[in-house]
Protein backbone atom coordinates (compact mmCIF):
# COMPACT_ATOMS: atom_id res chain seq x y z
CA UNK A 1 0.00 0.00 0.00
CA UNK A 2 1.38 3.58 -1.05
CA UNK A 3 1.79 6.63 1.35
CA UNK A 4 -0.61 8.15 -1.03
CA UNK A 5 -2.95 5.50 -0.53
CA UNK A 6 -2.14 5.80 3.31
CA UNK A 7 -3.08 9.29 3.82
CA UNK A 8 -6.37 8.69 1.68
CA UNK A 9 -7.72 6.19 4.95
CA UNK A 10 -10.08 7.95 7.14
CA UNK A 11 -9.50 8.27 10.38
CA UNK A 12 -12.44 5.04 11.38
CA UNK A 13 -10.31 3.24 8.89
CA UNK A 14 -6.84 3.67 10.70
CA UNK A 15 -8.46 2.68 13.87
CA UNK A 16 -10.71 -0.25 12.44
CA UNK A 17 -6.92 -1.78 10.95
CA UNK A 18 -5.15 -1.35 13.70
CA UNK A 19 -7.63 -2.56 16.33
CA UNK A 20 -7.76 -5.96 14.01
CA UNK A 21 -4.03 -5.75 14.02
CA UNK A 22 -3.58 -5.67 17.86
CA UNK A 23 -4.51 -8.65 20.19
CA UNK A 24 -7.47 -9.14 21.64
CA UNK A 25 -6.68 -7.82 25.02
CA UNK A 26 -4.81 -4.99 24.01
CA UNK A 27 -8.11 -4.41 21.24
CA UNK A 28 -10.95 -4.81 23.84
CA UNK A 29 -8.50 -1.80 26.55
CA UNK A 30 -8.77 -0.11 23.63
CA UNK A 31 -12.02 -0.36 22.64
CA UNK A 32 -13.22 0.65 26.42
CA UNK A 33 -11.73 3.79 25.91
CA UNK A 34 -14.26 4.98 23.32
CA UNK A 35 -17.52 6.00 23.51
CA UNK A 36 -20.92 4.23 22.25
CA UNK A 37 -20.84 6.06 19.11
CA UNK A 38 -17.45 5.36 18.54
CA UNK A 39 -17.09 1.37 18.98
CA UNK A 40 -20.44 1.34 16.29
CA UNK A 41 -18.51 3.54 13.74
CA UNK A 42 -15.18 1.24 14.22
CA UNK A 43 -17.31 -1.57 13.64
CA UNK A 44 -18.80 -0.91 10.93
CA UNK A 45 -15.82 0.30 9.11
CA UNK A 46 -14.45 -3.02 9.68
CA UNK A 47 -17.31 -4.77 8.45
CA UNK A 48 -16.36 -3.25 4.77
CA UNK A 49 -13.26 -3.63 5.26
CA UNK A 50 -12.04 -6.56 3.06
CA UNK A 51 -8.40 -8.66 4.39
CA UNK A 52 -6.41 -5.88 5.19
CA UNK A 53 -3.16 -6.28 3.05
CA UNK A 54 0.51 -6.70 4.67
CA UNK A 55 1.56 -3.57 3.07
CA UNK A 56 -1.85 -1.75 4.26
CA UNK A 57 -1.34 -2.82 8.27
CA UNK A 58 2.18 -1.82 8.19
CA UNK A 59 1.22 1.50 6.61
CA UNK A 60 -1.16 1.87 9.61
CA UNK A 61 0.82 0.46 12.16
CA UNK A 62 3.81 2.87 10.99
CA UNK A 63 1.54 6.16 10.91
CA UNK A 64 0.55 5.33 14.33
CA UNK A 65 3.92 4.54 15.76
CA UNK A 66 4.87 8.51 14.31
CA UNK A 67 2.21 9.94 16.07
CA UNK A 68 3.23 8.60 19.25
CA UNK A 69 6.33 10.47 18.96
CA UNK A 70 4.20 14.12 18.97
CA UNK A 71 1.72 12.82 21.50
CA UNK A 72 1.85 11.22 25.11
CA UNK A 73 -0.92 8.53 25.74
CA UNK A 74 -0.17 8.20 29.36
CA UNK A 75 -0.62 10.08 32.52
CA UNK A 76 2.03 9.48 33.88
CA UNK A 77 6.04 10.12 33.27
CA UNK A 78 7.98 6.63 33.55
CA UNK A 79 9.52 7.56 37.06
CA UNK A 80 5.76 9.05 38.24
CA UNK A 81 4.29 5.46 36.62
CA UNK A 82 7.34 3.36 38.94
CA UNK A 83 6.44 5.42 42.06
CA UNK A 84 2.59 5.70 42.14
CA UNK A 85 0.96 2.88 39.75
CA UNK A 86 3.19 0.12 39.39
CA UNK A 87 3.37 -0.98 42.87
CA UNK A 88 -0.59 -1.75 42.74
CA UNK A 89 -0.19 -3.85 39.58
CA UNK A 90 2.22 -6.09 41.61
CA UNK A 91 1.47 -8.96 44.05
CA UNK A 92 2.23 -8.51 47.39
CA UNK A 93 5.06 -10.76 47.62
CA UNK A 94 6.70 -9.04 44.41
CA UNK A 95 5.93 -5.80 45.42
CA UNK A 96 7.84 -6.17 48.74
CA UNK A 97 10.84 -7.75 46.86
CA UNK A 98 11.05 -5.92 43.35
CA UNK A 99 9.64 -2.37 44.61
CA UNK A 100 13.22 -1.22 46.71
CA UNK A 101 15.26 -2.49 44.03
CA UNK A 102 13.67 -0.48 41.68
CA UNK A 103 12.93 2.67 43.81
CA UNK A 104 16.67 2.86 44.27
CA UNK A 105 18.06 2.93 40.65
CA UNK A 106 15.39 5.36 39.40
CA UNK A 107 13.69 7.26 42.19
CA UNK A 108 15.30 11.35 42.29
CA UNK A 109 13.65 11.62 45.38
CA UNK A 110 16.80 12.13 47.62
CA UNK A 111 18.35 14.13 44.66
CA UNK A 112 15.45 16.67 44.68
CA UNK A 113 15.17 16.98 48.85
CA UNK A 114 19.12 17.28 48.76
CA UNK A 115 18.77 20.05 46.28
CA UNK A 116 16.55 21.83 48.11
CA UNK A 117 18.74 22.38 51.07
CA UNK A 118 21.92 24.66 51.16
CA UNK A 119 24.78 22.97 50.56
CA UNK A 120 26.99 24.37 53.86
CA UNK A 121 24.07 22.84 55.85
CA UNK A 122 24.38 19.77 54.30
CA UNK A 123 28.05 19.38 54.21
CA UNK A 124 27.92 20.39 57.97
CA UNK A 125 25.88 17.48 58.89
CA UNK A 126 28.58 15.38 56.93
CA UNK A 127 31.39 16.95 58.97
CA UNK A 128 31.47 14.21 61.78
CA UNK A 129 31.33 11.55 59.59
CA UNK A 130 33.44 8.88 58.42
CA UNK A 131 35.27 9.64 55.08
CA UNK A 132 33.55 6.40 53.59
CA UNK A 133 29.97 7.70 54.65
CA UNK A 134 30.94 11.20 53.15
CA UNK A 135 31.25 9.34 50.18
CA UNK A 136 28.54 7.64 49.94
CA UNK A 137 26.33 10.07 50.55
CA UNK A 138 27.92 12.07 47.75
CA UNK A 139 27.39 9.80 45.27
CA UNK A 140 23.78 8.95 45.91
CA UNK A 141 22.90 12.72 45.59
CA UNK A 142 23.75 13.52 41.96
CA UNK A 143 26.64 15.25 40.47
CA UNK A 144 25.43 18.92 40.76
CA UNK A 145 24.35 18.49 44.20
CA UNK A 146 27.67 16.35 45.24
CA UNK A 147 30.24 19.41 43.65
CA UNK A 148 28.08 22.29 45.27
CA UNK A 149 28.22 20.13 48.95
CA UNK A 150 32.21 19.07 48.40
CA UNK A 151 33.70 22.75 48.05
CA UNK A 152 32.37 23.41 51.42
CA UNK A 153 33.99 19.99 53.20
CA UNK A 154 37.02 20.28 55.23
CA UNK A 155 39.57 20.49 52.62
CA UNK A 156 42.22 18.20 54.48
CA UNK A 157 39.06 15.29 53.86
CA UNK A 158 38.35 16.64 49.98
CA UNK A 159 41.03 14.90 48.56
CA UNK A 160 40.13 11.54 50.70
CA UNK A 161 36.56 11.75 49.98
CA UNK A 162 37.36 11.91 46.25
CA UNK A 163 39.52 9.00 45.91
CA UNK A 164 36.84 7.09 48.05
CA UNK A 165 33.85 8.13 45.51
CA UNK A 166 35.77 7.23 42.94
CA UNK A 167 36.85 3.86 44.38
CA UNK A 168 32.93 2.90 45.08
CA UNK A 169 31.04 1.08 41.92
CA UNK A 170 28.41 -0.48 43.75
CA UNK A 171 26.99 -0.48 47.93
CA UNK A 172 24.69 -2.69 49.36
CA UNK A 173 20.77 -1.71 49.10
CA UNK A 174 20.39 -1.34 52.84
CA UNK A 175 23.48 0.60 53.12
CA UNK A 176 21.83 3.33 50.38
CA UNK A 177 18.44 3.15 52.25
CA UNK A 178 20.13 3.97 55.70
CA UNK A 179 22.15 7.14 54.65
CA UNK A 180 19.70 8.53 52.50
CA UNK A 181 16.80 7.95 55.56
CA UNK A 182 19.77 9.32 58.28
CA UNK A 183 20.33 12.05 55.86
CA UNK A 184 16.90 12.87 55.40
CA UNK A 185 16.15 12.64 58.91
CA UNK A 186 18.24 15.25 59.92
CA UNK A 187 17.94 17.74 57.91
CA UNK A 188 13.70 17.91 58.43
CA UNK A 189 11.28 18.32 55.94
CA UNK A 190 11.63 22.05 53.83
CA UNK A 191 9.13 23.82 56.00
CA UNK A 192 11.19 22.84 59.17
CA UNK A 193 13.67 25.81 58.27
CA UNK A 194 14.11 28.90 59.84
CA UNK A 195 15.84 31.74 58.98
CA UNK A 196 18.59 32.36 61.64
CA UNK A 197 20.65 35.16 58.83
CA UNK A 198 23.97 33.16 59.25
CA UNK A 199 27.00 35.56 58.96
CA UNK A 200 24.93 38.55 58.84
CA UNK A 201 23.14 37.76 61.61
CA UNK A 202 25.93 36.83 63.71
CA UNK A 203 27.53 40.19 62.84
CA UNK A 204 24.73 42.29 64.07
CA UNK A 205 24.81 40.27 67.18
CA UNK A 206 28.46 41.27 68.21
CA UNK A 207 27.65 44.58 66.91
CA UNK A 208 26.06 44.88 69.94
CA UNK A 209 28.43 44.12 72.24
CA UNK A 210 30.71 46.39 73.41
CA UNK A 211 34.18 46.50 72.33
CA UNK A 212 36.33 44.90 75.10
CA UNK A 213 33.54 42.04 74.91
CA UNK A 214 33.75 41.39 71.27
CA UNK A 215 37.61 41.27 70.82
CA UNK A 216 38.53 38.04 72.41
CA UNK A 217 35.51 36.27 70.60
CA UNK A 218 36.79 38.08 67.19
CA UNK A 219 40.12 36.92 68.05
CA UNK A 220 39.60 33.60 68.81
CA UNK A 221 37.68 33.46 64.92
CA UNK A 222 40.36 34.77 63.72
CA UNK A 223 42.65 31.85 64.78
CA UNK A 224 40.23 29.53 63.31
CA UNK A 225 39.19 31.16 60.06
CA UNK A 226 40.79 34.44 59.65
CA UNK A 227 38.51 34.90 56.47
CA UNK A 228 35.48 34.46 58.17
CA UNK A 229 36.71 36.93 61.34
CA UNK A 230 37.22 39.83 58.74
CA UNK A 231 33.73 39.30 57.12
CA UNK A 232 32.25 39.38 60.11
CA UNK A 233 34.10 42.84 61.15
CA UNK A 234 33.25 44.40 57.78
CA UNK A 235 29.47 43.22 58.18
CA UNK A 236 29.10 44.32 62.19
CA UNK A 237 27.82 47.92 60.65
CA UNK A 238 27.50 48.32 56.64
CA UNK A 239 27.52 52.02 54.56
CA UNK A 240 24.27 51.79 54.18
CA UNK A 241 23.22 51.89 58.07
CA UNK A 242 24.63 55.04 58.50
CA UNK A 243 21.59 57.14 56.79
CA UNK A 244 20.02 56.33 60.36
CA UNK A 245 23.07 58.68 62.13
CA UNK A 246 21.74 61.98 63.00
CA UNK A 247 23.07 64.63 60.73
CA UNK A 248 24.48 66.04 63.88
CA UNK A 249 26.86 62.93 64.53
CA UNK A 250 28.15 62.45 60.92
CA UNK A 251 29.28 65.76 60.66
CA UNK A 252 31.80 65.20 63.53
CA UNK A 253 33.15 62.48 61.43
CA UNK A 254 33.77 64.98 58.68
CA UNK A 255 35.87 66.71 61.39
CA UNK A 256 38.04 63.64 62.34
CA UNK A 257 38.29 61.75 58.20
CA UNK A 258 38.01 64.73 55.94
CA UNK A 259 35.97 65.46 53.21
CA UNK A 260 38.04 63.35 51.05
CA UNK A 261 37.96 60.09 52.91
CA UNK A 262 34.10 60.30 53.29
CA UNK A 263 33.59 61.49 49.41
CA UNK A 264 35.37 57.82 48.78
CA UNK A 265 33.32 55.94 50.65
CA UNK A 266 30.44 57.31 49.30
CA UNK A 267 31.60 56.59 46.12
CA UNK A 268 28.59 54.50 43.87
CA UNK A 269 26.53 54.40 47.50
CA UNK A 270 22.69 54.38 47.22
CA UNK A 271 21.11 58.04 46.20
CA UNK A 272 18.93 58.29 49.72
CA UNK A 273 22.86 57.84 51.76
CA UNK A 274 23.94 60.33 49.58
CA UNK A 275 21.40 62.80 50.06
CA UNK A 276 21.76 62.27 53.42
CA UNK A 277 25.67 62.73 54.06
CA UNK A 278 24.87 66.08 52.41
CA UNK A 279 23.48 67.50 55.13
CA UNK A 280 26.86 67.85 56.76
CA UNK A 281 28.43 70.01 53.37
CA UNK A 282 27.44 73.45 52.95
CA UNK A 283 25.40 74.20 50.32
CA UNK A 284 28.30 75.85 48.23
CA UNK A 285 29.99 72.73 48.26
CA UNK A 286 27.73 69.79 47.67
CA UNK A 287 27.73 70.15 44.17
CA UNK A 288 31.08 69.68 43.68
CA UNK A 289 31.03 67.30 46.21
CA UNK A 290 28.31 65.21 44.13
CA UNK A 291 30.35 65.60 40.82
CA UNK A 292 33.35 63.91 42.84
CA UNK A 293 31.20 60.72 44.26
CA UNK A 294 30.80 59.89 40.59
CA UNK A 295 34.26 59.98 39.31
CA UNK A 296 35.53 56.74 38.86
CA UNK A 297 37.44 55.23 41.35
CA UNK A 298 39.19 51.77 42.24
CA UNK A 299 37.30 49.56 43.88
CA UNK A 300 39.83 48.48 46.63
CA UNK A 301 40.51 52.39 47.44
CA UNK A 302 36.05 52.84 47.82
CA UNK A 303 36.57 49.40 50.27
CA UNK A 304 38.96 51.29 52.19
CA UNK A 305 37.25 54.51 52.43
CA UNK A 306 34.01 52.76 53.51
CA UNK A 307 35.91 50.61 56.25
CA UNK A 308 37.97 53.20 57.61
CA UNK A 309 34.20 55.42 57.77
CA UNK A 310 32.83 52.47 59.39
CA UNK A 311 35.50 51.56 61.89
CA UNK A 312 35.26 55.49 63.05
CA UNK A 313 31.71 55.43 63.88
CA UNK A 314 32.27 52.19 65.46
CA UNK A 315 34.94 53.71 67.80
CA UNK A 316 32.10 55.89 68.70
CA UNK A 317 29.89 53.84 69.07
CA UNK A 318 31.70 51.92 71.64
CA UNK A 319 32.22 55.00 73.80
CA UNK A 320 28.68 56.33 73.29
CA UNK A 321 25.11 55.63 72.00
CA UNK A 322 24.69 56.74 68.56
CA UNK A 323 21.20 57.44 68.12
CA UNK A 324 19.33 55.53 64.86
CA UNK A 325 22.08 52.95 64.31
CA UNK A 326 21.34 50.17 67.23
CA UNK A 327 25.20 49.62 67.92
CA UNK A 328 27.58 49.59 70.59
CA UNK A 329 26.55 50.90 73.80
CA UNK A 330 22.62 51.53 74.85
CA UNK A 331 22.96 54.39 76.81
Amino acid sequence: MSEEQSQSLTGVQKAAILLMFLRKEVAAQMLRMLSKEEVQRVGIAMAELDRPSKSKIESVVRDFIEDLHGTSLFHHSGPDFVQSVLPDLLDDDRRTDIMPLISRRVNKDFEIFIGNRQPGAVAALLKEEQPQVQAVALALMGPINAAQILKFMDPHRQGDVTIRMSRLRQIPGDLADDVMNAIREALGAVDDYVEVGGLENTARILAKMRDEDRRPILDAVEDEEPDLSENLRKNMVKIDDLIRVPVEILVTFKEDLGQELITTALNGADDALVDHFMGIFSSKMRDEIRENIGMRIAKDEVEKAQLDLIAAVMKRADEEHIPGLGYGREG
